[in-house]
């Protein structure tokens, strides 16, 4: 939840656990805001309520379309950048279906800025349609309504004419975005205020491989002469284009598990512990304490490898043929008891050939909601808080580091990071270890990056996680030899620019999580396994190739 939703000062333990693993923390667009906002703030989350396309690959489709006792069909091409092909067998008399096509596309791919310099125009806080809004500039004529999370209204102001959008229907996407379903626009005479004309439309769309496509456009035209036209344009075969990430599916992850360790280790995808239960429950019986791994080939299937202890919020990576797990909190209550989570300091190596979990040398503290990362033969442990029970958790302020070519590895600390944050993703890349997104002490999410150089001891700050404060929130990231790459909530993969001053979005999962896992195999290729989504757990486990050279 957002601290729109709780205005604690401290939340408990539990709660913020809670926030950490649950479903329930994507929380409905209409439950996202409470308490008064001003004008600028209600323009700015219509803004960001919007469903656009994020690195885009294109698409094609088969297009049918018909108007006033005509119909043909055709082909269309979308090109990544928006660039409209369209052939039609019989184009006479079909104008019309490019402008639509162009708009509904242009649409989709423009973010733009939120309108700012707003005010509320009028006192009426209970119009069906929202608070209606104008510019704090008078050479500004336009107007706007806004409710929730929707830009209900625009009305456009000309010499001649003025023009009303009214929505009265969208449709969510399955990261509750929004998209026009049904909405109206109504043209007036500027000087008697005569209606000229009103045009209906209706937007279906389908979602292939993470992009919310149109598939039917559907308008109804009554004009003041008396004339009526009914146009509509049908797509199917929908066809993403190759863009920079290939996205292919691999066998589904049972059971669906949120805050859990993943690594790759000889050809293997491993993944041990998390959370098994539904929101709001949390015992040990809804903790996993299995080590699964899948075979990285076509036709193999998950198998179970081993057992350890209960844990969740955990990390784990892979070394030199062994798996190495650290930390992560264990319920010591039974199901529909009062919580009692307590961090674990525990850190194990599992060698895959033997079986087995052999016991390290623990951490100084118990510590869980944290991450780790390797650069080389050293691991780090970065973020996190300790659990002790029924009480409040404390964020951690120190960092470890311990070297896994040593026999009998032995944690010294290296220099404290100028943050306190959990729920967070660490990735070692080009000699230096990022820490990205999480919540901090304070209860706000974050998608800052914060950089430490082992060679300096020094932190600094890299650039922002792309996305609001949530995406940044139950993260992941891994460094390749293509570069450092993240997965938020929104499902975008987002790459580190070689320049690493931005980050560049270079596709989108076909299933949008959070707490889940972003690893990597022995040839580059990403792989992202369990995690959360509005929907509930995610089981789908998907592999990404991208098309990029090394930095």
């Amino acid at each position: 939840m957002s601290r729109d939703v709780f205005r604690f000062p401290r939340l408990t333990a539990a709660l913020v656990v809670a926030m950490a693993i649950l479903p329930a923390l994507v929380i409905s667009p209409a439950l996202a805001q409470r308490g008064p906002q001003t004008a600028d703030q209600m323009m700015r989350r219509a803004h960001d309520g919007r469903a656009v396309w994020l690195a885009f690959p294109g698409f094609a489709a088969d297009v049918s379309v018909a108007n006033s006792g005509q119909s043909t069909k055709g082909k269309l091409t979308v090109a990544a950048d928006g660039a409209i092909e369209l052939t039609l067998e019989a184009p006479s008399g079909f104008e019309w279906v490019q402008r639509t096509l162009s708009s509904v596309v242009n649409h989709r791919l423009g973010e733009g800025e939120a309108v700012t310099g707003v005010e509320f125009a009028d006192e009426d806080a209970n119009h069906p349609l929202g608070r209606l809004i104008k510019s704090k500039d008078p050479a500004e004529k336009s107007l706007w309504r806004a409710k929730g999370d929707v830009l209900t209204e625009v009305h456009r102001h000309g010499d001649a004419s003025r023009m009303i959008i009214s929505v009265a229907e969208v449709s969510r996407t399955a990261d509750g975005k929004h998209l026009p379903r049904s909405y109206c626009v109504t043209t007036f005479d500027a000087k008697s205020g005569a209606i000229q004309s009103t045009r209906q439309l209706i937007n279906e769309w389908t979602t292939v491989g993470g992009y919310d496509l149109p598939t039917r456009l559907l308008a109804i035209t009554n004009k003041s002469d008396g004339s009526r036209t009914a146009e509509v344009i049908v797509l199917t075969n929908h066809e993403l284009g190759e863009g920079q990430v290939k996205v292919t599916e691999l066998p589904l992850l049972e059971p669906g598990i949120t805050s859990f360790g993943a690594a790759v280790v000889d050809g293997y995808l491993y993944v041990y512990g998390g959370h098994l239960g539904t929101p709001h429950s949390y015992s040990a019986a809804e903790q996993a304490k299995q080590l699964l791994r899948l075979k990285l080939v076509e036709g193999a299937k998950w198998e179970v490898v081993g057992e350890g202890p209960r844990r969740t919020g955990l990390a784990m990576v892979g070394y030199a043929g062994n798996l190495y797990r650290v930390g992560g909190w264990e319920a010591k209550n039974d199901k529909g008891d009062e919580w009692d989570l307590h961090s674990q300091a525990d850190f194990a190596r599992f060698d895959p050939l033997k079986g087995g979990w052999q016991d390290l040398t623990p951490l100084p503290a118990g510590r869980s909601s944290h991450d780790a990362a390797l650069i080389g033969s050293k691991l780090y442990v970065v973020g996190g808080w300790q659990l002790a029970g029924k009480g409040d958790g404390e964020w951690h302020t120190t960092a470890y580091v311990c070297d896994l070519s040593e026999p009998m590895p032995q944690w010294s600390e290296i220099t404290a990071p100028p943050f306190s944050r959990r729920a967070l993703a660490v990735a070692g890349y080009a000699g230096k270890l990022y820490v990205m997104g999480g919540m901090d002490d304070s209860n706000d999410m974050s998608t800052g990056v914060d950089i430490y150089d082992p060679a300096s001891k020094a932190w600094s700050r890299g650039p922002k996680l792309p996305g609001k404060p949530m995406d940044g929130f139950g993260a992941s990231a891994f460094g390749t030899e293509q570069g450092l790459f993240a997965t938020t909530g929104s499902g975008i993969l987002c790459r580190l620019s070689p320049d690493g001053k931005s980050w560049e979005q270079v596709g989108k999962l076909n299933h949008p999580r959070m707490f889940h896992r972003l690893v990597a195999d022995e040839a580059g290729k990403l792989l992202v396994v369990g995690g959360t989504s509005r929907g509930g757990k995610v089981h789908e486990v998907e592999a990404l190739e991208v098309k990029l050279t090394a930095n």
